[in-house]
């Protein structure tokens, strides 16, 4: 499945909120407790936050579309080093998010590989991200495009259910995909 990855920028606040909250929240409502995902989406896409994101240069922000509707986000953080290594020289793979039409269909595959194709021409080590321990399907995901389990990690959300606190810092590094 073919689908657009753009590039977005202070002019697409709007439109990237909400195929932002779009994607989030049929995936991820049931994880947070009464008030909590009003928080998160708060957190994550309000106007302020979005507005100084789309103004950091260390950050980028894709919208993803297909031929009639745009159908997730992509969020890359250029320069981050993978917690609790020597790997300085990272892209942080920060949301990969998608309308749950389009889970099954290849998006996600298309999307990592624009991850990696990014950090390659910022001559970055690895890519690496952070996964919910619960979320099966998309750990063998990411695993079928590379990455391998690096550390685990405890969110420190309250008002986030206790059950989808746990995660795994996964990494993909180049050429010797090093430990």
């Amino acid at each position: 499945m073919n689908v657009k990855v753009r590039k977005v920028g202070l002019s697409g606040l709007r439109e990237l909120r909400e195929i932002g909250i779009n994607s989030y929240v049929p995936h991820y409502a049931q994880i947070w407790k009464p008030g909590g995902l009003e928080w998160y989406l708060n957190r994550c896409f309000g106007d302020e936050f979005l507005r100084n994101e789309l103004v950091d240069t260390n950050i980028e922000y894709y919208i993803i579309s297909s031929e009639q509707e745009n159908i997730g986000i992509l969020k890359l953080v250029l320069q981050r080093p993978i917690p609790d290594s020597d790997f300085k020289n990272a892209l942080y793979l920060e949301k990969i998010y998608f309308i749950k039409e389009w889970t099954g269909k290849g998006v996600g595959h298309q999307l990592m590989n624009s991850a990696f194709d990014r950090a390659k021409e910022l001559n970055c080590d690895c890519v690496w991200l952070v996964a919910m321990d619960t979320a099966e399907k998309p750990i063998a995901a990411y695993q079928r495009a590379g990455f391998t389990i690096h550390t685990r990690k405890r969110l420190d959300f309250d008002l986030m259910k206790d059950e989808y606190k746990g995660t795994f810092v996964m990494k993909n590094c180049f050429e010797t995909n090093a430990d």
